[in-house]
């Protein structure tokens, strides 16, 4: 058993690290580990808000995250042949009016970089296996390939991804519900007719796709409903799969994020659809929160301060959902009456742009 620790951080993913980062801008030397040998190479969430790259701007990370993604500034509605409306961030005013695309993998090989430089190394290949409280502290039992150990922690955040061991440990309610239709998607090279500079959504007959470029002529394409790659635009062609998945959508958020001097971030405490790409951004908005509470000792709080925000943008993300899947009511009146959206837009327009850069709430202490 080791001598107490003062935080420990389980999970190095986008969440985890911006959280060590975050305490250790404060002087804070937080203990990190992943079960990981390595960062994933998938890019997995590569939507970058401009929220996040505000509370990246002061260590350094906003300005090399820049240099390294891409800047999307328009995001357009299709409709069978037809682009419906488009969405132009461009119309915010903003410092980033833009949503910054990179890929997961990069983006923490930056984070983990910064951290690094600051003192702080990610120990790699460190299971949590079991966690419980103990006399108002954590005890927190460590596998490696080698050894076990038994941690003593004051405090502990997981930010161990929506299948936590912390939070599954420890009983956090974390209810919600799924989708019943499959979702697929592909990172795949395409020749294709579509801007590549622009984010596209396709209202289809049975489902819905996202479709954007986010490296080189690597594009993502999502969705769900039959033969999607069969609906992309006349004259897209397919290359090679870089990667591809199937999975089911939850919108789910625990019934607190705090149990003790143990605390839950990202997607650890909640999980939802992608639209919006607020996943990653919300999870990277939990750490700022938590490292600035336990800079001033005030964690009692965290809970109370970020939950409810999240269930506000978790129903927001449930409700725009009801347009690209076809068996929703909303859904269903677009795909009959296009001409609605034309209409619609524009009167919504000012709220929704901000809303995808994460803009639609203040950060709050």
């Amino acid at each position: 058993m080791t001598d107490p620790s003062d935080l420990l951080i389980i999970g190095a993913g986008p969440t985890g690290l911006a959280a060590a980062l975050f305490l250790a801008e404060k002087g804070h030397r937080p203990r990190i580990i992943d079960r990981s040998s390595s960062v994933s190479p998938y890019s997995k969430a590569f939507g970058v808000n401009v929220r996040t790259l505000h509370l990246l701007s002061s260590s350094g990370v906003a300005e090399r995250f820049l240099a390294n993604g891409r800047r999307m500034e328009r995001l357009n509605l299709h409709r069978r042949s037809k682009i419906l409306q488009t969405l132009r961030f461009t119309e915010v005013d903003e410092t980033f009016p833009f949503m910054l695309v990179q890929s997961q993998s990069d983006s923490e090989r930056i984070l983990e970089d910064a951290l690094a430089k600051r003192g702080v190394t990610v120990e790699r290949g460190v299971e949590a296996a079991a966690i419980r409280m103990d006399g108002g502290m954590a005890r927190v039992r460590l596998r490696s390939a080698n050894a076990e150990e038994t941690v003593i922690a004051r405090t502990v955040l997981g930010a161990d991804g929506a299948d936590s061991m912390v939070r599954n440990g420890l009983n956090f309610n974390f209810k919600g519900a799924a989708y019943k239709e499959p979702w697929r998607l592909w990172d795949m090279e395409l020749d294709t007719p579509l801007d590549p500079n622009d984010g596209h959504i396709f209202l289809l007959d049975h489902g819905g796709m996202f479709v954007v470029r986010h490296a080189d002529n690597i594009w993502r394409v999502l969705g769900s409903g039959p033969d999607l790659l069969g609906a992309l635009p006349a004259g897209t062609r397919t290359g090679p799969v870089h990667w591809e998945s199937e999975f089911r959508i939850s919108n789910r958020v625990a019934g607190t994020f705090s149990k003790g001097p143990i605390h839950i971030a990202g997607d650890a405490a909640h999980v939802h659809a992608g639209i919006g790409a607020r996943g990653m951004n919300l999870g990277i908005e939990d750490a700022y929160v938590f490292a600035e509470l336990y800079h001033k000792n005030e964690l009692d709080r965290y809970s109370r301060l970020r939950r409810p925000i999240i269930k506000r943008v978790v129903s927001d993300i449930i409700r725009l959902m009801s347009v690209p899947r076809a068996d929703a009511a909303p859904g269903r009146v677009v795909r009959a009456m296009p001409w609605l959206v034309r209409l619609a837009v524009p009167l919504v327009r000012s709220r929704v742009q901000p809303w995808i850069l994460g803009l639609d709430h203040p950060v709050k202490f």
